[in-house]
């Protein structure tokens, strides 16, 4: 487990950055995934187009992930 992840994150209209942020601690009854490839789809292209009405930024895109487990918090 790492202190911290890396994303792309949408700072604006069609801008991207790699950015570093801390990773989350999970909390009760949640886990926390370790993410090892994120799939974009049309809903993120049309984030970054800022297609959506309201849309606020930043937002980092990609939601359709394969990974692994690496936290989790019991419910007791």
């Amino acid at each position: 487990m790492t202190a911290t992840y890396k994303a792309v994150e949408v700072t604006s209209p069609g801008k991207l950055n790699l950015v570093t942020r801390p990773a989350p601690k999970p909390g009760r009854g949640q886990v926390r995934v370790r993410v090892e490839a994120a799939g974009i789809c049309h809903s993120d292209v049309a984030a970054v187009d800022a297609r959506f009405p309201g849309i606020q930024y930043p937002r980092v895109a990609g939601h359709e992930i394969p990974g692994h487990i690496d936290a989790s918090e019991a419910v007791s």
